[in-house]
């Protein structure tokens, strides 16, 4: 079976400043990075193909696909050209309202804020990897919002990221590129916050959302941070997806529908990432 890597934001290198939140939490690599990895997995002979596709190259080891969640607006600005650039094919899971209202997450106001503070070492992988992060990260989105309120003393009036319009989606999906669904909030469907309609809601409402503004069909579902079970997956199948991406999988849901682990690239990771791929 084919791997599949997950990537997240893709910036220039001299665009990426210091100290970034994302960077350090691995979900922002170099757009030269990227280039390095695709010009490997071409000169070694991999076939890359999009999520919904790994099914009909059940046996091979020189197939991969590549995963882009959240749909943040740098994926079509320097993901999508460098794709281009190696013929290469990906996935995109963009997140509904974000696109949708022209808005960020939370967790990127979160992010922002944190780079802002004179922190050491210890302070900043707290707020980054630690428990406040996880606390934070675990609420509800609306309560997100309120909770930023009361952890940080001043919140940016402009926020530094973007996401990806229902226009540039569309011109991804022409050029041949597969749209998937990350779900309408980033909300974490296992969160002791979520009920069974705001499971069901967050699955359909994106999916159809992403349908009507690409006029084809929306086929692969990722769980937002890759948290699952096997009734999710159902859920999943019961809404009309063909396939979820997970980050590794912890039940065998592979009998309901084909469920993807995922490779997550980070900064720094090309050694690994070899070798990942070799076994």
């Amino acid at each position: 079976m084919g791997k599949v890597l997950m990537f997240h934001r893709v910036l220039p290198q001299n665009q990426i400043t210091s100290p970034n939140a994302y960077a350090d939490f691995g979900t922002l690599i170099s757009q030269e990075y990227l280039d390095q990895i695709l010009c490997w997995l071409t000169v070694n002979g991999y076939s890359i193909v999009n999520v919904s596709e790994l099914c009909d190259y059940p046996e091979s080891k020189k197939v991969v696909a590549l995963t882009f969640d959240d749909g943040y607006v740098d994926n079509f600005e320097f993901a999508f050209p460098t794709l281009q650039k190696y013929n290469a094919t990906a996935t995109f899971f963009p997140l509904v309202c974000t696109s949708k209202n022209n808005s960020v997450l939370p967790l990127d106001t979160y992010y922002q804020c944190v780079d802002a503070m004179d922190l050491n070492a210890l302070e900043r992988a707290e707020f980054i990897k630690g428990s406040t992060k996880k606390k934070f990260y675990w609420a509800e989105p609306s309560k997100q919002k309120e909770m930023l309120n009361s952890i940080f003393s001043e919140l940016p009036k402009n926020s530094r990221v973007q996401y990806m319009s229902a226009k540039q989606l569309r011109e991804l999906s022409n050029n041949g590129f597969e749209i998937g669904s990350h779900g309408v909030t980033h909300a974490l469907l296992t969160a002791d916050y979520m009920t069974e309609e705001k499971r069901f809601n967050e699955m359909q409402i994106s999916k159809k959302w992403l349908e009507t503004i690409l006029n084809k069909e929306v086929k692969a579902y990722c769980f937002p941070a890759g948290y699952y079970n096997i009734e999710l997956v159902k859920l999943a199948r019961e809404v009309g997806y063909t396939s979820t991406s997970l980050i590794s999988h912890e039940e065998n849901v592979d009998s309901v529908l084909p469920s993807y682990s995922r490779v997550f690239v980070k900064p720094n990771f090309f050694s690994e990432l070899k070798d990942q791929l070799s076994v």
